[in-house]
């Protein structure tokens, strides 16, 4: 049985700085002796297009590459990652760098083999785990592969850790364990463990695997219990996990590194620590994330956004609320974990990330386990008034259902739980409701104007209640350009009441201020752009020029 007593003292690496220093990038042409490959200043680089546009320097920071002088390597360096792979992103000047970082590969070249990873797999770093695998491949992957052979061949004759990672990542076979240098074995133990997570088709969480890829197991046992290097003994346990074999020592070591510091030089992970919890997660079971220690790494936080990922399903571009009669008693028991121990596990960003079928705010967990009140949680001829919301309008268009079962509820009421102020004492608004987006898709813009709208048909009967709010707001907004950029105030409700006098009989001339005619920038203003511009619409001709 596993002992962290048994464990080798752990011995810090020594850090090598070189290409590190960026200063004085910009001095083509260059000073050093060079040796560029053939044929690279033949190419037609300024037609071609980098992350500023046109790549005419790109032949420059190849040749620089091989300079004998320093500081041209750091312009190469900073110039290729900078312009050529900027970010994980590749560009037609990338594609066509490729052969030429290929032959400086069969010199040996070790910046040269790192640009052509990061042209084959972007951000390579972020990979810790087989999830991340399959996710590591730009455009231009295949293009690379065609020169696997010369990547293979340059790890045979040094052990560069960067050229196995990109062959595993290339999908080609690592060689036997153990190798030469406990570096070297323990980034063979990595790749393997990834291989065989692909090739037996290993889950987070799943059972032991007796599939395909098994050669390497005995070794990495033999590894973990024997090796003299805390790194080799940690990077087998991680190889068993990802290849299936989960057992209680491995599982037992991983998260005992997991609670340390142990800074090591890897292309796979700067920390074992991060690595280990990394592998513990993806390889501990569902109950076993909530019965380790709270504050411990991988922490609470962590090991719900696991769970959440295994139990519920995917969302694709549009949230697909679950209903109660599907949620399962795991489901339950993660969500109330979360909303009693760490909330942000459902209101953050991460949610997001995970793009499964989580509400995202506490309010709308409450409603799923059906421990809410007020109007949303009342039940309609059309079901849940929530469920109808999320599901029939947002994620279906379904605009009749949901006005059906607003006439059933106290819409004014129920407007004022959708749109809910961000703190108990403040007045800025969100959506209670749980809002999917992808970057860049403009999803939640879409879904505010869907609810307004929806809101501003449904409230045709409470004209009393909306212009008494929009009495009691009237002097605040009325005086300011801007008013819900610069001041905290329920706007997508004050835009919906509006827009509810208006489709409903008139908007009286004592609220047209609070349309703002004078606004200068409509657009970032916290009221959907075409609920403004209908509401513009009711005002005097000559009250209309700010949304021109």
């Amino acid at each position: 049985m596993f002992d962290a007593d048994d464990l080798p003292a752990f011995e810090p690496p020594e850090f090598d700085d070189e290409y590190q220093d960026e200063s004085d990038v910009e001095r083509p042409p260059l000073r050093g002796g060079t040796t560029p490959p053939a044929g690279l200043h033949d190419v037609d680089w300024a037609a071609l297009d980098d992350a500023y546009g046109s790549a005419d320097e790109t032949p420059l920071f190849i040749e620089a590459l091989t300079s004998d002088d320093d500081g041209d390597r750091s312009f190469g360096v900073y110039g290729l990652y900078s312009a050529t792979t900027h970010q994980g992103s590749v560009y037609s000047a990338s594609k066509a760098a490729i052969p030429f970082l290929a032959e400086l590969v069969r010199r040996d070249n070790a910046m040269a083999l790192v640009f052509l990873a990061r042209i084959a797999v972007g951000e390579t770093h972020f990979v810790t785990r087989p999830d991340d695998v399959a996710k590591a491949t730009t455009e231009y992957a295949d293009v690379v592969a065609e020169f696997a052979a010369d990547v293979e061949a340059m790890w045979n004759r040094t052990g560069n850790d960067e050229a196995l990672r990109l062959l595993v990542l290339l999908g080609r076979e690592p060689k036997e364990l153990p190798a030469l240098t406990p570096d070297a074995t323990a980034g063979l133990c990595l790749a393997h463990g990834f291989l065989a997570a692909r090739d037996n088709g290993v889950t987070p969480g799943g059972a032991k695997s007796t599939d395909a890829r098994t050669e390497h197991v005995a070794a990495a046992r033999d590894l973990m219990a024997t090796s003299p290097s805390l790194y080799v003994r940690g990077a087998a346990a991680v190889c068993l996990v990802h290849s299936g074999f989960a057992d209680d020592d491995s599982l037992a070591l991983l998260h005992h590194l997991a609670q340390g510091e142990y800074p090591v030089r890897d292309v796979w992970a700067g920390d074992l620590a991060e690595l280990a919890a990394s592998a513990w997660t993806f390889g501990t079971d569902d109950d076993g994330l909530l019965a380790a220690s709270g504050d411990n790494r991988p922490n609470l936080h962590t090991r719900l956004l696991e769970r959440m990922a295994r139990q519920f399903r995917p969302s694709g571009a549009v949230y697909r609320p679950l209903s109660p009669e599907e949620l399962t008693a795991a489901q339950r028991t993660t969500l109330e974990t979360a909303l009693r121990d760490a909330p942000e596990a459902i209101t953050g960003v991460d949610s997001d990330y995970l793009c499964v079928d989580v509400p995202a705010t506490e309010a709308a967990a409450h409603r799923l386990l059906g421990t809410a009140g007020g109007e949303l949680s009342r039940r309609t001829s059309r079901g849940l008034l929530w469920f109808v919301l999320e599901d029939g309008l947002l994620a279906q268009n379904d605009r009749e259902s949901a006005l059906a079962a607003l006439a059933e509820v106290d819409a004014w009421a129920a407007l004022g739980e959708v749109f809910a102020a961000r703190r108990p004492d403040g007045v800025e608004e969100s959506i209670s409701l749980t809002v999917r987006h992808l970057h860049g898709d403009d999803r939640e813009n879409a879904v505010t104007l869907t609810l307004c709208s929806i809101f501003a048909d449904a409230l045709a009967g409470h004209r009393h209640q909306a212009e008494a709010f929009l009495d009691e707001w009237l002097p605040r907004v009325s005086e300011v350009d801007g008013y819900d950029l610069a001041f905290g105030v329920p706007a997508q409700r004050i835009g919906t009441a509006l827009a509810a006098l208006a489709r409903s009989g008139g908007l009286p001339p004592r609220f047209h201020p609070m349309i703002k005619p004078y606004h200068r920038f409509p657009e970032y203003s916290k009221v959907p752009l075409p609920l403004l511009r209908e509401l513009a619409d009711v005002l005097p001709a000559d009250s209309r020029s700010f949304m021109s």
